[in-house]
């Protein structure tokens, strides 16, 4: 009688473990197939160059609305913001190699947040804004930037320099650069202002990987300038967006290792309970 007790205590403490683990199995699916976010923008804003060398400091620097790829407009984009630094990069400078800290769509630099495309750092000074003061005609001022991507299929890193409105003078005569240092493959070479729509680079595989972009992006004005433009500004929002979403595929993180859990814990209450329960009715059936 008294083992039978025991027995049932144990099979209706099985019971209540397994509705958990399935519970919090069943929460966590459901919180990465429709919470956990796949932003497919990042942005550096507030690129800031003013060559009259004042200090425009307190220059308003908050993004205008962003429209994302289907159209719709939003007041709150999917960006990376990134402090601000003025160091000077140099254009011949080496690519460094890749650190660990990396600045996601939504979040700051070093969370463990997945996301599909982001900033990655290589470097301290990697994706921080053009914050360039007494810019002279035939001077110029380089920057890196490091795009990771994760994805399965065809897919395109697009990018472009969205002028502010109200900003526009000087990006008559403000030229820049883009190149691709690790390839040698420059997408344009031109005014800020004619730059197209958007700068592509295609990226395939078959499986699911991670790739990096670094992109190297220099402003210069050419020595023909005219002192008209000398007391102009330009403030741009640089932007990196992938159109093919469904494509895209959160990388692997320590988030996946919770769904094992609970799923072995389930696995293993379930096995245990039919084995209490298959002895419960054998030895039920022997007292008959």
């Amino acid at each position: 009688m008294k083992r039978n007790k025991t027995l049932k205590i144990l099979i209706i403490i099985l019971a209540i473990l397994l509705g958990l683990s399935a519970t919090a199995l069943t929460g966590t699916l459901l919180y990465n197939r429709f919470v956990r976010t796949e932003p497919t923008t990042v942005d550096v804003p507030g690129n800031i160059i003013t060559p009259d060398g004042e200090d425009n400091s307190s220059a308003e620097t908050t993004p205008p609305p962003f429209e994302s790829a289907n159209g719709e407009a939003s007041s709150e984009p999917d960006t990376s913001t990134v402090p601000g630094q003025s160091e000077t990069t140099s254009a011949s400078e080496a690519v460094p190699e890749t650190t660990e800290s990396e600045t996601t769509g939504t979040t700051s630099v070093g969370s463990s947040k997945a996301s599909a495309i982001a900033l990655h750092n290589r470097k301290p000074e990697d994706n921080t804004p053009f914050q360039v003061t007494n810019m002279f005609p035939g001077d110029r001022e380089t920057k890196y930037y490091c795009v990771k991507v994760s994805y399965k299929g065809d897919i395109i890193i697009r990018y472009h320099a969205d002028i502010r409105p109200g900003y526009e003078k000087l990006a008559e005569v403000l030229k820049v650069k883009i190149r691709l240092p690790e390839t040698d493959e420059t997408l344009y070479d031109g005014l800020m202002r004619d730059m197209p729509k958007s700068l592509n680079h295609a990226l395939y595989t078959n499986e699911k990987t991670q790739s990096e972009l670094y992109y190297e992006i220099t402003a210069y004005l050419d020595t023909s300038v005219g002192n008209e433009y000398m007391d102009k500004e330009l403030i741009a929002d640089f932007r990196w967006w992938v159109e093919e979403t469904e494509n895209l595929d959160l990388p692997q993180t320590g988030d996946d290792r919770n769904i094992y859990l609970w799923f072995a814990l389930a696995a293993g209450s379930l096995f245990v309970l039919i084995i209490l329960l298959a002895k419960r009715r054998k030895e039920a059936a022997d007292e008959c």
